[in-house]
């Protein structure tokens, strides 16, 4: 996000179809040298997300930086045939009441 600040990730956490939140990946805030990335492995046979599973990664920087990157890689395969996909993070907002 920043040739020169760090990203703090604050928060990983892993919400099946209902909603629940499934699991949390950061004990703590983590910070991030500029450029740098933080990977999460999720097994293919966890499926405890559901067809709906969602991630919701909150962050912050001491100064003003781009919107960091996040995305999801799928893979997986069925006897012979394999796929991969990526799945591009966006960001939430909170919606106000006009």
């Amino acid at each position: 996000a920043s040739e020169t600040q760090a990203l703090v990730i604050k928060r990983i956490a892993y919400f099946d179809t209902a909603g629940k939140q499934v699991e949390s990946y950061l004990k703590t805030p983590v910070a991030l040298r500029p450029l740098a990335t933080v990977s999460i492995f999720i097994p293919t046979d966890d499926v405890r997300g559901g067809t709906g599973a969602n991630f919701l990664v909150d962050w912050a920087a001491t100064g003003e930086i781009a919107e960091p990157v996040v995305e999801a890689l799928m893979v997986g395969g069925v006897a012979n045939a394999h796929y991969a996909f990526i799945s591009q993070g966006r960001p939430t907002r909170t919606a106000t009441k006009k």
